[in-house]
């Protein structure tokens, strides 16, 4: 009986504790709107580069450079088939987060 409740206030301050994380590190930044664009690539572009690129127009919460290039890599299952390989004139799509306006 003991060991059941001391599990059950564990479980309570592990919940709580990641419920306060989620809202103080800026997962979660007041209404956002997901927007979809398309780049198209340049000479002397890289993965990298768009990644910065359109990471700056991320007004909606943080996103690390890392992140976001992983989320450029999943919408653009192609770029993996092509080992990682992007030339000009491909379309990458990119998506980022705005903040809603009221």
């Amino acid at each position: 009986m003991k060991k059941e409740k001391f599990n059950v206030r564990r479980g309570a301050a592990c919940l709580l504790l990641a419920a306060t994380a989620f809202f103080f590190c800026g997962a979660y930044n007041g209404d956002q709107i997901l927007v979809e664009d398309t780049h198209i690539v340049q000479p002397g572009d890289t993965l990298w580069s768009i990644s910065e690129e359109y990471m700056h127009r991320n007004t909606g919460g943080r996103r690390y450079i890392m992140e976001f290039m992983e989320g450029v890599k999943e919408l653009n299952p192609w770029i993996k088939e092509n080992g990682y390989t992007i030339h000009p004139g491909d379309r990458v799509r990119v998506n980022y987060w705005v903040k809603k306006q009221e």
